[in-house]
């Protein structure tokens, strides 16, 4: 490791303006071969442009230029791409997600919460919305959970591990085991089933879950595909402390917060997993006051002086939250949100409707086009939708498509 570091220092790569470049790009984009050795900057570059000459049908002369914006630091693949692109692993259909640095999901039911799941495993951002208008849809709770686990992580030889998820129900007795898989669907699948007992009307209020990690592989051991190595340390505690959660909720919905922690408790657990990062998004509606100060006070002093964490709410550090605005905000809105993002770093806002003109750069490809848009999302948002599948129209007739 020390001379192939060594032969990549001599060739400088980096500028030496950049000295962080060399940690950063061994720790978070230099594959690890089968053999143990680790990819220099130029096989990097090589595996990449290969999976977006195939991936994009490149011609000659475009991969001839995106090469040479790439070895000179003028231009780079996403972040993602620059660490699962060209590998088998994102020739997989169920890995595609798995090249895009940022996602957005509506949170209207289970399925939800599983996808963010997944996501986050794969290494993509998570964003989730919150909105009245989606979580709504969530059923109420009507069942309480006790979980019990049963099976220690690692247990089960390589060999012999399952590597699906493995729900086993008895209804009769208001009792569900959980035998976890040892891949990302066999995770996903224990998390989100956890979720779905908690409105399942097989069970008479009240269920016990069975959650069985032996299957588990322990920690230290390669991921084959997506690369790194296994690290399940806070995947025991999750199941307990997502059915906190809903229990807490006992008898009506799930509000935004307590949608926002059950995402963050999987995203706590997919970090410490090593999948490298969680960038998340929780974007809430622009009147949610519980969500405006989620997030206040989160750390507390005891009462010898110490200060320590709020256990109960740590895990809402993994992404941003953003309240989003569906009318042009007031110079006050915009002024006491930077003045909280000055002192602590959160108060992020969003109008909306300039986010959706500018997502439609192609659409609203004029001023007056945008100007038109921005008065008519004012007014009503059906009205801006029906002005936008009207450009739509315009576009593909012109192109002929």
């Amino acid at each position: 490791m020390v001379q192939e570091l060594e032969r990549t220092l001599s060739k400088r790569p980096f500028p030496e303006t950049a000295p962080a470049a060399y940690p950063v790009f061994y720790r978070t984009y230099s594959r690890r071969s089968v053999d143990g050795k680790r990819e220099s900057w130029q096989e990097v570059c090589d595996r990449t442009l290969k999976g977006l000459v195939e991936l994009g049908k490149l011609t000659d002369q475009e991969r001839d230029l995106v090469a040479k914006m790439q070895r000179e630091l003028k231009a780079m693949p996403s972040g993602r791409w620059m660490w699962v692109g060209g590998t088998e692993w994102s020739k997989n259909p169920k890995n595609f997600s798995g090249a895009y640095n940022c996602t957005s999901t509506n949170v209207v039911d289970w399925r939800a919460f599983g996808l963010m799941m997944d996501l986050a495993m794969m290494g993509c951002g998570t964003g989730a919305v919150l909105e009245p208008k989606y979580i709504n849809q969530l059923p109420k709770i009507r069942n309480k959970i006790t979980v019990t686990m049963r099976g220690d992580v690692g247990t089960t030889p390589a060999g012999q591990r399952r590597e699906e998820a493995e729900i086993k129900v008895d209804a009769a007795n208001n009792r569900v085991e959980i035998i976890a898989g040892d891949s990302r669907q066999g995770w996903v699948k224990s998390y989100q089933t956890l979720l779905e007992l908690s409105t399942d009307e097989r069970f008479d209020s009240e269920v016990e879950a069975i959650v069985n990690l032996s299957d588990i592989r322990p920690a230290g051991e390669r991921l084959k595909g997506f690369g790194g190595m296994a690290n399940p340390v806070k995947l025991p505690e999750l199941y307990e402390r997502c059915a906190k959660i809903l229990n807490n909720a006992h008898g009506r919905q799930l509000n935004s917060i307590e949608c926002c922690l059950l995402i963050d408790e999987a995203a706590a657990c997919v970090v410490a997993g090593n999948i490298r990062r969680s960038a998340g998004m929780r974007q809430f509606d622009s009147n949610d006051e519980v969500a405006a100060g989620a997030k206040e006070n989160l750390w507390q002093q005891d009462e010898a002086g110490n200060w320590r964490i709020d256990p109960t709410r740590d895990v809402l550090r993994m992404a941003n939250h953003t309240r989003v605005f569906h009318e042009p905000l007031s110079a006050e809105d915009v002024e006491t949100a930077v003045r909280k993002q000055f002192h602590s770093g959160e108060g992020a806002i969003q109008w909306a409707g300039e986010a959706i003109a500018r997502s439609n750069i192609d659409l609203l490809d004029t001023p007056e086009r945008k100007n038109r848009f921005l008065a008519l999302y004012r007014a009503s948002e059906s009205s801006a939708r029906a002005y936008l599948k009207e450009r739509l129209l315009e576009v593909r007739g012109a192109s002929g498509k």
